[in-house]
């Protein structure tokens, strides 16, 4: 049954500074956001309650992955720092520079680094500290997305790239799946990655490259506007939420999607307007214990709401 609306939006806290990642670490049932100027690390259990908050003698921050429930991983600048001991008095190491971008492998025990050189990165906890078994990238990684032990990525090449999914926790195997992307998602970078639904998309732009399963493996792409500046995307089986820069949450449902036509503008199936502090930054969903969307914003929010699956209800939209 797909998703038909988002229901129990409740504000976890303001961290007070910009909120811009978020992870989850979902065998662990915590997430964690991170904040830049200044630098914080919160973690959130899914069960409630206050959260776990480390100060962070960083200068600033763009990104956070999981390892487990006592590590942490920063990206700061070009370099990207362990934090060791985070539910407690973390210990800082650094572990890596020259890193274009960090991404969070919600299952846990490990996170992908992606380096300027074309390399990539295994991150790992052993022995006591975090560190990366190296492998060479199949092409120019744009973007990639972890996700139910499937590394999705887009790699650069002619027209919009092309969209690859490669069984495992990082893209070194052979794609079981890969489709040509239309050069309107040439520059887009925001990948959020699924079986049944990948959705790509660019900050600011009011467009999504969504690829949808048609079958047992035919694909189709979709170029859609949605309306509104895109902070981020999300997917949830066949359903894609989309964060608006104009502080609304809109979600397409499988059908929709299906539906619209090429470079058309879907009526979304559901929106909420998020009433927070500042302008949206940083989303990502979970399942674990029941599907959620977590919400950052530049205020230094931090949000969470449920996806509902449909009954045919017709809800009216807030």
């Amino acid at each position: 049954m797909p998703y038909k609306s988002i229901a129990s939006l409740k504000k976890l806290g303001n961290l007070g500074a910009e909120v811009v990642g978020l992870a989850a670490l979902e065998t662990g049932q915590i997430a964690a956001a991170v904040t830049t100027d200044p630098v914080k690390v919160a973690i959130y259990s899914y069960s409630g309650g206050s959260p776990k908050i480390t100060n962070v003698s960083l200068d600033e921050a763009g990104g956070v992955a999981l390892i487990n429930k006592q590590v942490a991983v920063v990206k700061s600048g070009d370099a990207i720092w362990a934090l060791l001991d985070i539910q407690h008095k973390a210990k800082m190491e650094q572990i890596g520079r020259d890193i274009r971008s960090l991404h969070a492998c919600p299952d846990g025990e490990t996170a992908l680094a992606i380096g300027w050189d074309g390399n990539g990165a295994a991150l790992v906890f052993q022995n006591n500290e975090v560190g990366g078994r190296q492998f060479v990238l199949r092409g120019d990684v744009r973007a990639a997305s972890l996700r139910d032990r499937m590394t999705y990525v887009v790699v650069d090449g002619s027209g919009g790239g092309q969209l690859r999914a490669h069984p495992g926790t990082t893209p070194e195997s052979g794609a079981n799946a890969r489709v040509d992307l239309p050069p309107t998602a040439a520059a887009h970078d925001r990948l959020a990655g699924g079986h049944e639904l990948s959705a790509l998309a660019r900050r600011g732009s009011d467009e999504v490259c969504v690829v949808l399963r048609e079958g047992a493996s035919a694909l189709t792409v979709k170029t859609l506007r949605i309306g509104a500046g895109v902070i981020s995307v999300e997917v949830l089986g066949s359903s894609l939420f989309a964060l608006g820069a104009d502080g609304r949450l809109r979600l397409f449902d499988g059908d929709t999607l299906r539906a619209a036509t090429d470079g058309g503008t879907p009526s979304a199936t559901f929106e909420l307007g998020l009433g927070a502090q500042g302008e949206p930054s940083a989303m990502i969903a979970t399942v674990k214990g029941g599907a959620r969307l977590w919400i950052g914003t530049r205020g230094g929010d931090v949000l969470r709401c449920d996806p509902v699956k449909g009954t045919g209800l017709d809800l009216a939209q807030m």
